[in-house]
Order: C-alpha cells, then sequence, then structure tokens
C-alpha cells in the first residue's frame, strides 16, 4: 500500500515481464533480472531512507523483508551497500528512462535536488487567439502562482490563455481551469491536475472545495494568498442577521501533515471565495 493506494505483488516468478497481468502488479526486484526495458518505474521501499543530519542514505533491517538477499550479509553496512546495489542495478533497466518513487518523505526530498522532475506536457490544446470564442471553444487558464488579483476580471482578462475543455463538457460564462500542486487535496485532487472551477456567485459555501484569495493566507503548495480546501465557517446571530466568525480550511489528504488553515473573524476582511471547484479534467 503506497499513499492510501493499494497494489498486487508479482504472482509469478517466471518470465513475469511478459506475464499477462504484468502491467496490473507490481514486481519484486527478482522478476527483473536479465531484462533491459524501454522505461522502468522503481519504489524505494520503507527499508531505504535519508538521514538529514548526517547527510547520509540509511537500511533499516527490520523493514527489509527479502529473507534470500539477508542471506550471507553479516552486518549494517555490508547490508546497505547490498541494498543501493540492487536499487542502482534496476535503474539502469530503463534505456530510454526511469522514473522512481521513494516510500520515505526525506529520501523523496533528496532525490529532487539531484534528479530532475517529470513534467508532463500540457494535457490541454490551447486555443490561438484568432480562433478564440470565449466561453463558446474554451475557458482561461489562470496559474493560481501568478494570479494576483486576475480572478476579478475573468471575462476581460487579456493575459490569460484559453484552453479547451474536453468533449462531453460545455464552457460557460465564469468556467476557469487551474492546475492544483501538491498533496493537500491528494484523496479528490491528485498532484498536477488541470481541475475546472466555476466562479464563486454566492450561495452556501458550506463543504464545498474552494479555491479561495486572502492576504493571511500562505500555504506551501500554492505560495502566499491562495489554496484550495475544503470550505468550513462558524456563524454568529443576532437581531441585524449573522455573520461569519471564523473560517476553516480543511485538506483532504493522506498525508496527516496538512493542517486546516484557520481565519479568525478579524482576518476575514480580505479573505475572498473566488471559485468552487467542478471536476478534475486531467
Amino acid at each position: 500500500e503506497i499513499e492510501g493506494l493499494q497494489f498486487q505483488w508479482n504472482q509469478t516468478d517466471k518470465d513475469w515481464i511478459n506475464s499477462p497481468n504484468a502491467f496490473l502488479e507490481i514486481g519484486c526486484i527478482h522478476t527483473t533480472q536479465g531484462y533491459d526495458l524501454n522505461y522502468t518505474g522503481v519504489i524505494f521501499g520503507k527499508e531505504i531512507t535519508y538521514n538529514k543530519a548526517t547527510e547520509s542514505i540509511e537500511i533499516d533491517p527490520d523493514l527489509y523483508y527479502d529473507k534470500y538477499g539477508k542471506q550471507g550479509v553479516p552486518n549494517l553496512d555490508d547490508l546497505k551497500a547490498y541494498v543501493v546495489n540492487i536499487y542502482k542495478t534496476i535503474m539502469y533497466r530503463g534505456i530510454r528512462g526511469t522514473f522512481i518513487y521513494a516510500c520515505n518523505k526525506e529520501l523523496s526530498e533528496y532525490f529532487k535536488q539531484h534528479i530532475e522532475l517529470y513534467q508532463k506536457e500540457m494535457p490541454l490544446r490551447k486555443i490561438k487567439l484568432k480562433d478564440l470564442k470565449r466561453y463558446v471553444n474554451a475557458v482561461p487558464l489562470v496559474d493560481i502562482s501568478a494570479a494576483a488579483g486576475a480572478f476579478s476580471d475573468l471575462q476581460q482578462h487579456s493575459a490569460f490563455e484559453w484552453v479547451e475543455l474536453p468533449f462531453n463538457i460545455v464552457p460557460k460564462p465564469g468556467y476557469f481551469v487551474c492546475k492544483v500542486i501538491g498533496d493537500s487535496m491528494n484523496k479528490r485532487i491528485p498532484n498536477g491536475s488541470y481541475c475546472l472551477f466555476k466562479e464563486y456567485e454566492g450561495g452556501s459555501r458550506e463543504g464545498k472545495i474552494v479555491l479561495v484569495e486572502s492576504n493571511h493566507i500562505h500555504d506551501l503548495d500554492f505560495g502566499s494568498g491562495y489554496t484550495v480546501k475544503e470550505y468550513h465557517s462558524e456563524k454568529s446571530i443576532t437581531e441585524e442577521g449573522w455573520n461569519h466568525t471564523a473560517i476553516s480550511l480543511k485538506p483532504l489528504s493522506n498525508d496527516p501533515s496538512y493542517e486546516n488553515i484557520a481565519l479568525s473573524e478579524d482576518e476575514l476582511t480580505s479573505f475572498k471565495v473566488v471559485g468552487v471547484f467542478d471536476r478534475v479534467l486531467v
């Protein structure tokens, strides 16, 4: 199980690469011996970690379950050399490239410092200005990190790029697309997804996923000023009516390190719901 997702180990150890279910399974290290592949995907298990204090890779023998691998390995240093060599060998199996994933957060961060991150090509077709019919054949693509208040003029803002929606979605005024970065919402929105939002036009926001703007928000995933979270609020009722006393923006993540963003009554003056999440596009 990885980040709440369950996978199946290889169910055969004979020519697993060419077996019918190989694309649905994860092969152990012994399944790739003798093979060269166009691309490989290597998962660094929980037994291999990175110690920031000593700036070194470490092996936890209690989390290393290959009984054959432990045979004839007398000490921890030899086990580390053995395990590192296995991962290095598997990484060389990809002729055109290798994708890697590290279960250990510190090791993942270490890899990101030294290995180029894979960047997907833009999955939505951009519409050229000469072919553009706003909200007829395209909607604006908004870069959250560079938005800087531009949401206030979505229909007129000329700096936006415009993208075509999938064939089953009809463009409408108020629709816009944003790329959502980070894992704070990965139960609903995978990291790097392009999502469709609808401009907020009033009504209850309770329990909805929203894109919000505030001077008091400092989200590591989105940068200062913006975030995408599930909206919850507390209200007080008086003879004159009601007003918000606090707002909580809740992450929906498999990573427990993400915490609610709480805004008190004094911090609500600059708070604005920019859009309401509609769906993940790609």
